[in-house]
């Protein structure tokens, strides 16, 4: 009974990982969008801080995409990895060669945590100095 709980969770966690990752990717691809065509305004013109902050903003969207994208393999690696060891256990493999499988397991649910972390810290960041450079610019239409 306890057995059945603990995977059906583990599914659910499994589920909303992928899907939370998917969300941010899309979210920062479509800010990308944006701030691209954003470019295209003749009103658009960054002086001093406002291109700090403009730039800073969407180098750290660009690396939130790239998190998630990293992050997206892992899982896939991971996933693979899980599976060999399953087959591996069914076959009779040495548990020296399952360990080493454990291990790795571990390691790819390690990297997949930080950089799923890593995403949504670097797009919430952002988020945020686009926002300040884009209400910075438009100040006079905006207030």
């Amino acid at each position: 009974m306890i057995n059945d709980r603990f995977v059906r969770w583990q599914t659910i966690l499994r589920v909303q990982v992928s899907f939370i990752n998917n969300v941010l990717i899309t979210i920062s691809i479509a800010i990308t969008g944006f701030i691209i065509s954003l470019i295209g305004d003749p009103e658009f013109n960054l002086i001093c801080c406002q291109k700090i902050f403009f730039t800073f903003g969407l180098l750290l969207v660009f690396a939130s995409i790239w998190f998630g994208l990293i992050a997206a393999i892992s899982r896939l690696k991971d996933f693979k990895t899980t599976l060999k060891k399953i087959k591996s256990e069914k076959e009779g493999i040495a548990l020296s060669e399952l360990e080493e499988m454990k291990e790795l397991m571990a390691r790819y649910g390690k990297i997949t945590w930080f950089l799923l972390y890593s995403q949504i810290i670097t797009l919430c960041f952002g988020t945020i100095n686009l926002t300040i450079a884009i209400c910075w610019i438009y100040h006079e239409k905006l207030f």
